[in-house]
Order: structure tokens, then C-alpha cells, then sequence
């Protein structure tokens, strides 16, 4: 992980994938015990939690990465909940999931049973398989059996879009070169052209112009 040395944990404006590296940067510190992560982790939560007006979104990120850096099961479940009404479901279920370990390791399984719960079935809706059966391992050893039941995705239309392709778009339909948005989430610039020819492809458009007049509220 030696690349998050380089990697600008939080830079303005704020892009939406920013908040999730900001977690990545907070367990890879908790993790490796690396102490100049951990100052520039929570350095980053300094500024959410700084932004007037307060913003909720930012001050339930900031709260869970301090519970990731404190092994803090009240904090990571108080984020959770403060995630559960954002519009980052799979924020909201990672901080879930991140509680429930926690819980679990203080040996209170009641309570762990009910984040892992709400972890999986919010992986499973957005689509999350990976993540989804990560989460239903635990909870088998924890004597709870999960199925994931998955639909077919869409071939075209905003549906279709992988999580990866719709994360690019949002960046793009904010005005974000492909050089931007390849800096930004740490992709080749290659990749983002992929990500954006496939997305086009999907919704049926062939121009950043196109793009703007289809985006949800654009109307």
C-alpha cells in the first residue's frame, strides 16, 4: 500500500470518491500501525468536520474513520446510523459491517448479528456480491445462513452502469476531465476512457453536451 504515501487523502473541491479513500487510508493506518497515516487520516477528518454549514454526510465519514483508528464499536455503529439516511448506501453498509466486527470482537453478538444483518442486505441490493458474501461467511460462522439473490442487470440505461462506470460519470457530468477523474480515483487514464465509452454506450449518448441533459435532475 506504500502508493497511499503519495495519494492526497482529501483535496477541494470534494469528489465523491475521496470520502472512501479517506477509509481506505484509516484502515490501511489501523491496520500497519503507520503512525503518518494515521496524522494525515485524521488531519482529513479535521476538514469535514471544519465544513460550515455542517454537512451531514462529511461528519458521519469523519466519525468512522475515527471508530476504524480507535477500534471504537459505539463510534462505528453511531456512523452507521448517521450513513443509513445519506445517499452512500455502500458507505453506510461498510460502516455497519466494520461495527459489527468490532461488536463481535467485545463479544457482544447480539448486537453484531443486527449491523452484519443490515451490512448484508445493503451490499446485496446495491449489488455488492463480493462484499455481500464476505459478510455472509461471518454471519454463518455465527450460525446465520444468507442467500443473495441477484437479478439480471440492465443492458442499457442508467441501471446498467457498474459501480465503477456510474462513479466516473458523476465525476464527468461535473465537469471533470478524464485526466481529472483519473487522478482523482487512481486510475489509468486509459481506464477512465473505458469506463466512459462504456457508459456512453449504455445511455445511449456520445457527448459530455448529451451527457448533461440525461443526468437524474437535469430536467
Amino acid at each position: 500500500m506504500r502508493w497511499l504515501g503519495d495519494v492526497i487523502l482529501l483535496a477541494t473541491p470534494f469528489f465523491p470518491h475521496a470520502l472512501v479513500r479517506l477509509i481506505l487510508g484509516a484502515r490501511v493506518a489501523s491496520a500497519a500501525g503507520d503512525a503518518g497515516l494515521r496524522a494525515r487520516v485524521l488531519e482529513a477528518t479535521e476538514i469535514l468536520e471544519r465544513e460550515q454549514p455542517a454537512i451531514p454526510l462529511f461528519a458521519a465519514v469523519a466519525r468512522y474513520a475515527h471508530g476504524i483508528l480507535e477500534h471504537d464499536a459505539e463510534v462505528l455503529v453511531a456512523a452507521a446510523e448517521s450513513l443509513r439516511a445519506s445517499s452512500r448506501p455502500l458507505l453506510y453498509a461498510s460502516a455497519a459491517e466494520d461495527g459489527g466486527g468490532e461488536l463481535l470482537r467485545a463479544q457482544r453478538d447480539a448486537e453484531a448479528l443486527d449491523q452484519l444483518n443490515a451490512a448484508f442486505d445493503t451490499y446485496t441490493a446495491c449489488g455488492a456480491t463480493a462484499d455481500a458474501r464476505r459478510v455472509g461467511r461471518t454471519l454463518r460462522r455465527l450460525g446465520v445462513e444468507r442467500r443473495i439473490v441477484t437479478h439480471p442487470r440492465s443492458r442499457t440505461g442508467w441501471d446498467s452502469l457498474t459501480d465503477s462506470e456510474l462513479t466516473v460519470i458523476n465525476l464527468i457530468a461535473q465537469g471533470a476531465t478524464n485526466r481529472d477523474v483519473a487522478t482523482q480515483l487512481c486510475l489509468s487514464p486509459n481506464t477512465v476512457k473505458t469506463h466512459v465509452h462504456n457508459a456512453f454506450a449504455k445511455l445511449g449518448i456520445t457527448s459530455r453536451a448529451q451527457l448533461a441533459r440525461v443526468m437524474p435532475g437535469s430536467d
